[in-house]
């Protein structure tokens, strides 16, 4: 299902539940996945490994807004391509990613193919930093 390349995805969500759906749906696309439920969980699962190709977090946080959490990793990482799972968008499909390195928006609930083609669409181009290439 997914394009081929399997990438380490830093997944920041604070509802157990719709991780616990995140994290499944990311290994079903062939992704790892790094848990974290807070931005502070996030920032240390970050600053212990240098194989994390993207972050997916919630806006909401619980100490920290989603959009902070990402301009402090890009601090660290500057390439860090970046998706917002967030229920405060309202309706419609995931939001083209735009900048450089690109950020995108994605609307829960979402479907799986959204987050794959949105997933495809960020990392064009991209390398796993972990080295692990195609999945297979």
């Amino acid at each position: 299902m997914t394009s081929g390349a399997s990438f380490t995805v830093l997944l920041v969500e604070d509802e157990p539940l719709i991780a616990l759906t995140l994290v499944d749906i990311l290994e079903e696309l062939g992704h790892e996945t790094v848990e974290a439920m807070t931005a502070r969980e996030a920032a240390n699962a970050f600053a212990s490994r240098d194989d994390i190709d993207l972050l997916i977090t919630d806006i909401g946080l619980p100490d920290l807004p989603g959009d902070q959490l990402a301009d402090q990793l890009r601090g660290l990482r500057p390439d860090l391509p970046v998706v917002f799972a967030t229920g405060h968008i309202g309706r419609g499909g995931a939001q083209e990613p735009v900048g450089d390195p690109p950020t995108a928006r994605l609307p829960k609930p979402f479907q799986l193919d959204e987050l794959n083609s949105l997933i495809d669409r960020l990392m064009q181009g991209r390398r796993p930093r972990g080295g692990q290439g195609a999945s297979g």
